[in-house]
């Protein structure tokens, strides 16, 4: 797991079990705050690809990537 994640994790409420990190535990309400931090950190990403494009533009390279 790379350190944004691990970072993530600490954030959302995850607590490790162990001292590798892979042993970690969380409980439902951990995994949606999870879930919401990356849907964020993804939003800000496109924010920054997509600055100053028209919206045709951002709709074109939207269908692309999902292609």
């Amino acid at each position: 797991m790379n350190q944004e994640l691990i970072d993530m994790a600490k954030q959302a409420g995850f607590e490790r079990l162990g001292h590798t990190d892979d042993d970690w535990v969380c409980l439902p309400k951990n995994i949606e705050a999870f879930a919401e931090i990356i849907a964020l950190a993804e939003r800000k990403t496109w924010e920054v690809e997509f600055a100053g494009m028209g919206e045709w533009a951002c709709v074109h390279l939207l269908q692309e990537r999902n292609k």
